[in-house]
């Protein structure tokens, strides 16, 4: 395994460790014990101040990569695609930001993860980082999570919620009423989850 992808894990650890810590969890990104143990190792070299800078940097990455797909690809093939926007058909549309999004997420994340962790890694980090039988799985374990959460949302959340709005559909009584207990389960989960990391 290189440095590079190495460090990728390890910035990623940092991250899934802290939700752990937190006595959280990140629905979709579950792990073993000894992949769990495995990350805190690969995590220690990282600090918090180092974490952030690498979040951020990410962030930044990610964002001027959304920009480009937006004005490079959806906003010509749209102009392409549909000449006279009164005559474009929702569900078209619907699925032509979907797969914009899927390939904007789908290439931009991990070349933005990419990048990122290479100008924030330090040499004393990648100094500290050895690689172990195991971390390769676990790195496409990783890689798989993140595609599979991506399937879903642009797949269909993305044009599900566009739908919605572009033919003024009710939802009901029953969306609604699962909106608030969403909204409750949340307020609940980061209640229970901030009592836990104070008594420990």
């Amino acid at each position: 395994m290189t440095s590079g992808a190495l460090a990728r894990l390890a910035f990623w650890a940092r991250g899934m460790t802290a939700i752990q810590d937190a006595r959280m969890e990140w629905p979709g990104f579950s792990y073993t014990e000894p992949e769990w143990a495995r990350m805190r190792v690969l995590a220690a070299p990282i600090g918090a101040a180092r974490y952030q800078l690498f979040t951020m940097v990410n962030a930044a990455i990610f964002i001027a990569i959304a920009a480009l797909g937006i004005f490079c690809v959806f906003l010509p093939m749209a102009t392409l695609l549909f000449p006279v926007p009164a005559e474009t058909s929702a569900l078209k549309f619907s699925l032509l930001l979907a797969a914009c999004a899927f390939l904007i997420i789908g290439l931009g994340l991990p070349v933005s993860l990419r990048l990122s962790s290479m100008l924030v890694a330090s040499k004393e980090i990648r100094v500290g980082l050895v690689a172990e039988a195991g971390d390769e799985a676990l790195a496409a374990k990783v890689s798989w999570q993140i595609n599979r959460i991506m399937l879903v949302m642009c797949g269909l959340l993305v044009p599900g919620i566009l739908l919605f709005i572009t033919y003024n559909i009710d939802a009901g009584p029953i969306i609604a009423t699962l909106k608030w207990v969403a909204i409750v389960l949340m307020g609940i989960s980061t209640t229970v989850g901030a009592l836990r990391r104070k008594r420990s």
